[in-house]
């Protein structure tokens, strides 16, 4: 790249001659004079004048001098870019899986805003297995994701573990259930699910089905978790839904229900990109603020 040559160039611009850019440096000063040569050569023109005492630049060394200084401007700020001790700044491009679109989340975020002023969120929305890749890639810094289902076999998510929280099975108050109903009772009302076929809990939910002898009914697949609530309450099908949500909806229209011998649990996880730079800080302190909000909602 040829960085110390043209920083030659710029300081004996600035100092006047060979001598103090040497000793700026610091190098000797043929040293100096070798850099200066190299350049010359590289470029197959001539930048100094040296009849003259000291040397000066030429007109195409004083061409050559502003171009050198984008240069290394341009170098000084790829340096800062990935230097994890600069101050964060620019786009922080953040995933957040479409369950986790809550109020302790929402202020994770703004803490990031008044903590990193310099910073431009980017949020994308999306399904855990769409983040993880984008993740992977480079198309996202980090990524607050989920995966549910069957307790005693979770999947492993790339990422420390936030929060874990049960699904809880609802209904409307308004279906003559018994108490403990099984799923097969359950499937005759149809299921108001995610439309997430990946989603572990389905799954699970899915094969305890067929096992028991019926096929997964369902009623609607609704993303927001509100509206899911809405058709559930009205007696539209059942829903599962992680308890800690379910319970700040204050649905007085729904019950939740057991089922025996299906036992599901979401666990949050935060993935990050490997190479983060300045935004490490970034990361760690999105981490941090959000195992607080979650712990305080569990709490409640």
């Amino acid at each position: 790249m040829m960085l110390a040559e043209l920083k030659a160039l710029v300081l004996l611009a600035e100092t006047g001659s060979i001598q103090a850019v040497a000793n700026r440096i610091p190098l000797t000063q043929p040293a100096v004079t070798r850099q200066l040569q190299r350049l010359e050569e590289v470029l197959g023109t001539t930048l100094l004048d040296r009849r003259a005492k000291p040397a000066r630049l030429t007109a195409t060394g004083l061409a050559v001098l502003g171009h050198a200084r984008k240069v290394l401007a341009a170098f000084e700020e790829l340096k800062n870019a990935v230097a994890t001790d600069a101050t964060p700044a620019g786009d922080f491009r953040v995933g957040i899986a479409h369950a986790l679109a809550e109020s302790g989340v929402v202020s994770s975020l703004q803490y990031l805003k008044q903590n990193f002023p310099d910073l431009n969120l980017r949020l994308t929305a999306g399904w855990t297995n769409e983040l993880i890749p984008k993740v992977d890639k480079g198309e996202l810094d980090a990524a607050l994701v989920m995966v549910a289902g069957a307790r005693d076999s979770l999947a492993m998510l790339p990422g420390p573990v936030l929060a874990r929280d049960d699904l809880v099975f609802l209904a409307s108050r308004n279906l003559a259930l018994p108490r403990t109903p099984s799923l097969g009772e359950l499937n005759r009302f149809g299921w108001i699910l995610t439309p997430d076929t990946l989603c572990g809990s389905r799954a699970s939910l899915r094969g305890a089905v067929e096992k028991d002898g019926s096929q997964l009914r369902i009623s609607a697949e609704v993303h927001d978790m509100a509206l899911q609530a809405s058709l559930i309450e009205r007696g539209l099908g059942i829903g599962m839904l992680p308890k800690r949500k379910a319970a700040s909806l204050k649905r007085s229209g729904l019950r939740a229900i057991s089922v025996r011998g299906l036992d599901l649990q979401m666990q949050i996880a935060l993935i990050r990109a490997p190479y983060l730079g300045k935004l490490q800080a970034v990361v760690d302190g999105l981490q941090e603020n959000l195992a607080v909000e979650f712990r305080r909602n569990q709490s409640r």
